[in-house]
This record gives structure tokens, C-alpha cells and sequence, in this order.
């Protein structure tokens, strides 16, 4: 299947649910995202990795990540219920003179982990690079992390074992 930015992506899960996966837009990012609970399930998220809970924060973070148009964000529904989310970032290649994505944040709520949801928000992803001439893909998960690991792996990524990544913290987050 190739996702075209303006089509609905329905799968079929696990347990025989239909999926529905959307590329959101600034256009109707509000109208969304109200509607099917999103801007909490962003805090959710954001709160598993030890963030404080800000839903307006985070509202404003998609927001304005949307309109530099820096983000690709999916969101995965059953029905009007949002189950999950993913959100690319761009970045360019020196070496390999290519543009690249990297699946930065996937999250698929409790109840729905299991079933297919994580593995259609990659699929999604992976599709929309296709349709956009993007050379590579990369994402990064916590070490901690074993079922998103294991994810990740069955759906065909492999670890990067030629880099060393660092960081240094400039300021708080």
C-alpha cells in the first residue's frame, strides 16, 4: 500500500478491528485531535518517558512543529477512539546526499498494544518515505524498552552498530 498524504489508511488488526491511520495536517490537526482524544495521548506519552503532564505545552509543541513543517505526525483510530500515534521529523544525509526520516515518537496506548497498531504506524511511516524520495529512515527507542525493541526488529529495522550516538544536555527540557 502507498500512503498519499491525502488518504485514510485502513488496515485490519490483530483481533479483526478495523485501523484507521491518518497523516494530520495544521488544516485539521484541532478539529482531530479534539475530537478523538489525541492531545491527551501525546501527554501520555510523553509522561511514560518521566515528562511532566502539559497538555497545552504539547498542543503548541505539534502545533508549531506542523506549520516549520519539520514533523510528519500519523494517528492511529479505531473508530473515534485514538490508539496511537507516530511522528517523523526530517533530516538530510551529507554523506549519502539524501533526505531522511527519523520515526522519532511511536506510541500506542495499553489496551491496544499487541495488535497490530505499532506495526501499521511503521508501515504508514515507511510508505509515506517511499512516495517521498527519502533515502533512509532511522528511530531511536530507549534500551529499556523491549517490546518496541522487538517491534521494531520484527518489522524489519535493524540496529545501527556502525555509530556511536552522544548527546549533551544544554539546557532543561
Amino acid at each position: 500500500m502507498i500512503y498519499l498524504d491525502d488518504e485514510k489508511m485502513n488496515t485490519l488488526l490483530n483481533d479483526g478491528t478495523t485501523l484507521t491511520i491518518r497523516q494530520a495536517d495544521l488544516n485539521d490537526l484541532h478539529e482531530i485531535w479534539r475530537l478523538w482524544g489525541a492531545w491527551a495521548l501525546f501527554d501520555e506519552y510523553r509522561q511514560h518517558f518521566n515528562q511532566k503532564a502539559d497538555l497545552e505545552a504539547g498542543h503548541q509543541y505539534l502545533v508549531e512543529r506542523l506549520k516549520a513543517g519539520d514533523s510528519v505526525l500519523f494517528t492511529a483510530c479505531e473508530g473515534t477512539k485514538t490508539v496511537g500515534f507516530a511522528q517523523l521529523y526530517w533530516n538530510l544525509s551529507s554523506l549519502r546526499m539524501q533526505k531522511t526520516l527519523l520515526l522519532n515518537d511511536l506510541f500506542v496506548t495499553k489496551d491496544a498494544r499487541g495488535r497490530g497498531v505499532g506495526r501499521a504506524l511503521i508501515k504508514a511511516a515507511e510508505d509515506f518515505a517511499a512516495t517521498h524520495n527519502v533515502g533512509y529512515m532511522e528511530m531511536e527507542s530507549e534500551a529499556s524498552e523491549a517490546s518496541a525493541l522487538t517491534l521494531y526488529q520484527d518489522a524489519g529495522w535493524k540496529p545501527n552498530r556502525n555509530y556511536v550516538v552522544y548527546e549533551r544536555q544544554l539546557r532543561a527540557a
